[in-house]
């Protein structure tokens, strides 16, 4: 399905939910015509108008654009079914990997029903030369903020897993360079 009619069916299931289209659309905060149109699977809604039919339906963007089921289960359940067609000398280090990337899955989901305010994601400012930017939780979205840590590591992985770290404990970006620091001291 595309994404016009996936919107389309989530918006119709829920309009089941109101008395009136127009209480719907009032709480969905959009104009009469995106309304009708993202209604009836038409036209080619931006971001903004995905985010705001997200937020009125206290969904996520990406439930939306996917009809309903949380992107990362079918990812999931792609994924894990094809474990079992490796040989089977391969397959238990793929359920170790398939593990972690459940994980990964479940913090992501847990980070955005929590509303969390931070997040972290990596930057390269330079080939080989990692950094990390906080990103703040601004109207549904997330905008990168003025905050990034100097240049701390040359291993991507390492950098991946501080961001991670960083945003699983909500580290406010006020303390970025005092918890690398200490981050980078253990390693």
């Amino acid at each position: 399905m595309k994404i016009q009619e996936n919107i389309s069916v989530i918006m119709n299931k829920k309009l089941g939910e109101y008395r009136k289209q127009a209480d719907f659309m009032r709480d969905l905060g959009v104009g009469r015509t995106t309304f009708r149109s993202c209604l009836a699977g038409k036209g080619n809604p931006s971001a903004d108008t995905i985010e705001l039919l997200a937020k009125g339906m206290n969904i996520s963007p990406a439930q939306l654009v996917a009809g309903g089921a949380a992107p990362s289960d079918s990812a999931f359940d792609i994924i894990s079914g094809m474990v079992d067609t490796l040989h089977p000398t391969l397959q238990a280090e793929a359920v170790n990997h398939l593990e972690a990337l459940r994980q990964l899955f479940q913090l992501s989901e847990e980070l955005n029903a929590k509303g969390a305010r931070w997040k972290y994601v990596v930057a390269e400012p330079r080939p080989s030369c990692y950094t990390l930017r906080a990103m703040e939780r601004a109207g549904g979205g997330w905008m990168p903020t003025s905050a990034e840590s100097a240049v701390f590591t040359g291993d991507r992985g390492v950098a991946e897993a501080a961001a991670e770290l960083f945003t699983r404990n909500a580290l406010s970006p006020i303390h970025l360079e005092e918890a690398i620091e200490d981050y980078v001291s253990i390693l």
